[in-house]
C-alpha cells in the first residue's frame, strides 16, 4: 500500500498536478504602466503563483488598500478592480504576495487623464496634458541624440559668411529648447513654432556675432546644456596656402604603414581634404565617392583631425594601414576656405618584393568572376556524372534481375515423412514461374541537368561627378561604406 502510495505522488509530480513548495513567482508577462480614463472602471491583474498559494495585498502610494476603500476591491484570483475612476486614483501601485517561503512585489504606474478638463494625475502630479508627452512611456529626462555633430566646438568664420549649430535631443515628455549668447537669451526664427528649434544657423554674420553660444534643453524631468565658441574675423581675400615640401614622394614596403603629411597656411581654419587619382576604373566600381579635378578623376579618402599649430597654420596626415599594391598611386592634398583652394600632389609607391603575393593582390579584385564561374560548374559536373553512374547502376540491376526471375522454378520441397498424395509429375502447368519486372516499362528516374547560366559579371560605368564648391560642399559629400579609407564628416561654412 506504501508503494502505491509512492507511486501514485511519482505520478502526480509527473503530470504536474502536484507543484513543489517554494516562494510567489510571476506566471506572465505584466503591464506595469496603465494610462485610464476618468469614469473608467478597469482590473489590474498581479501575475504570480506559488505554493502554497500566496496571500495577495495591494497598496496605494504606500497605503494599504482595505475594505474602507469602497471604490477599490480586490477579486478572488487576486486582481485589483477599480470602479468610478477619478483623478485622485493615479499615482504607484503595488501587488504584494507572500506565502511561507517568501514574497515578491509587482509595481505599477496608474496615469489618470480627464478628457473633459485637459488634467493628468501621474506620480501625485497633476498638470495639463500636452502633444509633447507619450503618456504610455515612462518619464525620461533630455538626451543628446546626434553627437556626433556636436564634435566640432569652436568655429571661426569671416565676416558675411554663415555658421549653423545643432543641438537635438530626445526626452519625455518631448523637451524644448532655448538658445543663449554670452548667457542672454537670443530669438529664432522658429519662436513662434510649436517644434523645437534645434538648429541655430547664423548668416551674414558680422563681428559682433563672435561669442559663446548655449543651448538649454529641458523637460519636466531635468535639463542639459551644449556650448560652442563663434569668432568672426575680418572678410580676407587670401586662399590657403599648403606649405613646402609636403606631401613628400614616399616609398614603404608591402603591408608596411604609410604615412602622408599636408600642412597648410590660412587665415581661418581651412578644410583639408586627401584625394587619390583614379589609375584604374576598377577602383571605383563600388564607390560612389569621387569628384572631378583639373579634368582627374579622384576618390575622396577618409581625413583625420586638423590640428593647429603657430601662424595660422594646421597640419593633417592620411595614414594608410597594411600598404597594399592597390594603394601605390598619386595623392592629393586639397585646402580650402571661402576664398578658394588649393593642392599638392605627392606619389606612393609600395615595393613588394614577393611576386606571388603581388600577383594575388593584383587579382584579388578579378578574382571573384572565375570563382563564381568554376564553383556551380563543378557542381553541375559533379551532380551529372553521379546521375550516369546510378542509373547505369540502376539498368544493370534491372536486366540482372530480369533474367534470374525468368529460371526461377518453385518445386515441392522433399520431407521425410509419407506422402499421403502421389508425387507432382513434371508437367509445365504446374511450374510456378515469378517475374514482377516483365511487361512492366521502367522509366528514366533521372531527368538533365540543365545547363548553368553563366554569370558574366560588367564593369560598373562611373557615374558622372558634378563640379563642387570645395569650400562649401567637399566636405558634406557622402563616404562610400566600401572605401577603406572613407568615412562620413559633415561640414558647414
Amino acid at each position: 500500500m506504501v508503494r502505491m502510495d509512492r507511486l501514485g505522488v511519482l505520478v502526480l509530480l509527473t503530470l504536474g498536478f502536484v507543484t513543489a513548495n517554494g516562494p510567489p513567482r510571476l506566471t506572465d508577462k505584466a503591464h506595469f504602466r496603465y494610462v485610464l480614463k476618468v469614469k473608467q472602471t478597469k482590473k489590474i491583474k498581479c501575475p504570480v503563483e506559488g505554493e502554497p498559494a500566496p496571500m495577495i495585498q495591494w497598496l496605494k502610494d504606500g497605503q494599504d488598500i482595505n475594505v474602507l476603500w469602497d471604490r477599490y476591491h480586490v477579486l478572488r484570483d487576486g486582481s485589483l478592480r477599480i470602479r468610478d475612476i477619478i483623478l485622485e486614483d493615479g499615482g504607484s501601485f503595488v501587488c504584494k504576495a507572500v506565502n511561507g517561503f517568501g514574497s515578491i512585489h509587482v509595481n505599477y504606474t496608474v496615469v489618470v487623464v480627464n478628457e473633459e478638463t485637459g488634467m493628468v494625475k501621474q506620480d501625485n502630479n497633476l498638470y495639463p496634458q500636452t502633444p509633447e508627452e507619450d503618456l504610455s512611456k515612462e518619464w525620461s529626462k533630455p538626451k543628446f541624440i546626434q553627437p556626433e555633430k556636436m564634435k566640432k566646438r569652436d568655429y571661426q568664420r569671416p565676416v558675411g559668411s554663415s555658421v549653423r549649430f545643432v543641438c537635438k535631443a530626445v526626452g519625455n515628455p518631448r523637451p524644448q529648447v532655448s538658445w543663449l549668447k554670452d548667457g542672454n537669451s537670443i530669438s529664432t526664427d522658429d519662436d513662434n513654432s510649436k517644434r523645437p528649434s534645434w538648429t541655430l544657423k547664423i548668416t551674414e554674420l558680422k563681428e559682433s556675432d563672435s561669442g559663446r553660444y548655449s543651448c538649454v534643453v529641458n523637460n519636466r524631468q531635468g535639463a542639459i546644456s551644449y556650448n560652442y565658441s563663434l569668432e568672426v574675423i575680418e572678410k580676407f581675400n587670401e586662399k590657403p596656402v599648403l606649405l613646402k615640401p609636403h606631401p613628400l614622394n614616399t616609398t614603404v614596403e608591402y603591408g608596411e604603414t604609410a604615412s602622408l603629411q599636408c600642412k597648410v597656411e590660412s587665415v581661418v581654419q581651412p578644410h583639408i581634404q586627401w584625394l587619390k587619382r583614379v589609375d584604374d576604373p576598377s577602383e571605383v566600381k563600388n564607390m560612389n565617392t569621387t569628384l572631378r579635378l583639373g579634368g582627374q578623376q579622384f576618390i575622396v579618402l577618409k581625413t583625420g583631425e586638423v590640428w593647429p599649430g603657430p601662424d595660422n597654420t594646421y597640419l593633417n596626415k592620411l595614414v594608410i594601414q597594411k600598404a597594399r599594391d592597390r594603394d601605390s598611386g598619386v595623392y592629393i592634398c586639397l585646402g580650402a576656405n571661402a576664398m578658394g583652394y588649393n593642392v599638392r600632389s605627392a606619389y606612393l609607391t609600395v615595393v613588394n618584393t614577393n611576386p606571388h603575393r603581388s600577383s594575388l593582390d593584383s587579382d584579388s579584385g578579378s578574382s571573384s568572376l572565375p570563382l563564381m564561374i568554376a564553383v556551380p560548374t563543378c557542381i553541375i559536373i559533379i551532380i551529372v556524372v553521379m546521375a550516369i553512374i546510378l542509373l547505369q547502376k540502376r539498368k544493370s540491376c534491372n536486366n540482372s534481375s530480369n533474367s534470374n526471375t525468368r529460371n526461377t522454378r518453385f518445386n515441392p520441397v522433399p520431407t521425410h515423412e509419407t506422402e499421403p498424395y502421389p508425387p507432382l509429375q513434371n508437367n509445365p502447368a504446374t511450374n510456378l514461374h515469378i517475374n514482377p519486372m516483365q511487361n512492366v516499362n521502367i522509366r528514366d528516374m533521372y531527368t538533365g541537368v540543365h545547363n548553368p547560366h553563366l554569370i558574366q559579371s560588367s564593369r560598373e560605368k562611373l557615374s558622372k561627378n558634378h563640379s563642387i564648391d570645395f569650400y562649401t560642399d567637399i566636405s558634406s559629400v557622402s563616404q562610400s561604406r566600401n572605401n577603406p579609407h572613407s568615412s562620413q564628416h559633415m561640414y558647414s561654412y
